[in-house]
């Protein structure tokens, strides 16, 4: 049997997935939770083997689930993220931070199933349509740097939290609320946007935009072409 837990901030949805796994013979959804303020003493205390959680919750990224078991150095505690974000750059972040997997909300629960039992077993499960994509950016050859460019190159050279605080930001957030959902401070938070932002050659916020936007990485719904911000 294999045990999990269900993080999503959407209830309908964490109601609908809970429902699939809890009627499903070889699981047993022992803990739900919509943050990772509720989640992580359910984590600690219950043990599920594999923890289902969207990459952006109400209080921060799905990947906090992540570190927070890693450090417990502890057997089971595998993240599988399910999310909506069918971009390569959050899939290759979440993968290379120790999720055990990455599965897109549009596949069918079949695929859900498979994922589940994929990562249980110790293997790594990534959506076909990310596969894909993550194949074609590996196979792509390197443009060769120029430096009045806003060159996709530097999100490679990005670390992995500077890659947290560009994901807030395409995603609309300020440097307050940065600061909050990563739980550090607004100071440190200014200090990764400084250094991100000298890494991809960029200056405002608008030009994060719009190098998301150029490399297929979502950004926030109401952020368009015609309404980028401009710090």
């Amino acid at each position: 049997m294999i045990r999990i837990a269900v993080v999503e901030d959407h209830e309908i949805v964490r109601d609908a997935v809970a429902n699939l796994l809890g009627e499903t013979s070889d699981m047993d959804v022992v803990a739900t939770a919509c943050s990772i303020r509720e989640a992580l003493p359910l984590l600690h205390k219950l043990r599920p083997q594999v923890v289902l959680a969207d990459l952006a919750l109400e209080d921060g990224s799905g990947m906090e689930l992540v570190r927070a078991l890693r450090r417990e150095r502890r057997p089971g505690g595998l993240v599988l993220i399910l999310t909506g974000l069918a971009d390569a750059f959050a899939a290759a972040a979440a993968l290379a931070g120790g999720a055990a997997g990455y599965l897109l909300k549009s596949q069918p629960s079949s695929e859900l199933l498979l994922a589940i039992r994929t990562v249980a077993t110790g293997a790594t499960y990534v959506a076909p349509e990310i596969a894909a994509k993550l194949a074609t950016q590996q196979a792509a050859p390197k443009p060769e740097a120029n430096a009045s460019d806003v060159s996709p190159r530097g999100l490679e050279a990005l670390s992995y939290r500077e890659q947290e605080v560009f994901r807030q930001v395409v995603w609309g957030y300020t440097t307050r609320d940065i600061a909050r959902r990563l739980s550090i401070s607004v100071k440190t938070v200014e200090t990764h946007r400084t250094n991100m932002n000298r890494k991809l050659k960029v200056r405002t916020t608008a030009d994060v935009i719009r190098l998301a936007m150029a490399n297929g990485i979502a950004v926030a719904p109401l952020v368009s072409s015609e309404e980028i911000p401009s710090s």
